[in-house]
């Protein structure tokens, strides 16, 4: 088998200035990197390439290391509030972990809201179950060649019947 082209996942976000980028040429300058390291791409590798800026990976960087080390930081507070659990209790029901926050795409202003607060509103819930069945379908995509898997994606499709419309 060969790739025909590159594209890149629907929905990726890039920095600004990367966004007019052809696939086809950051996934072959990877390829190319790649190969020049015996198989083994790192993700240094592509920070060392993209350094040059007339590579075509550099537009992904951000190169000014103030506003490097601010995006990082942002990253770092993502992926706490992504860490939080929040355990609910009740007299009638075993106690129950999910995610305290969860992350609410509103185009600019992106958030994160309480998770049982949001699932408890219509266009929030709505919100959330796009988001997961977007992810879910991501996932499907990367592990669909493997056949023990062929059970859940049968219950998936029966399950997005019940999906608000959308999905």
């Amino acid at each position: 088998m060969r790739i025909a082209q590159y594209e890149f996942k629907e929905g990726v976000r890039f920095q600004r200035g990367a966004h007019n980028a052809d696939p086809n040429l950051v996934g072959a300058r990877l390829e190319q990197l790649r190969k020049k390291q015996k198989g083994e791409l790192t993700p240094g590798d592509v920070i060392n390439d993209a350094r040059d800026d007339r590579s075509p990976l550099h537009a992904f960087f951000e190169w000014d290391d103030g506003k490097a080390a601010e995006q990082h930081r942002l990253d770092q507070a993502r992926g706490l509030i992504r860490a939080v659990v929040a355990v609910y209790v009740d007299d009638k029901n075993p106690a129950r972990r999910m995610s305290a926050f969860v992350h609410i795409p509103d185009g600019e202003a992106s958030h994160y809201r309480d998770t049982m607060h949001a699932l408890s509103q219509k266009r929030t819930r709505e919100v959330v179950l796009r988001q997961a069945w977007r992810e879910f379908q991501s996932w499907r995509r990367r592990y669909e060649e493997l056949d023990e898997f062929a059970g859940l994606f049968d219950a998936a499709d029966r399950i997005a019947d019940k999906l608000p419309d959308g999905q």
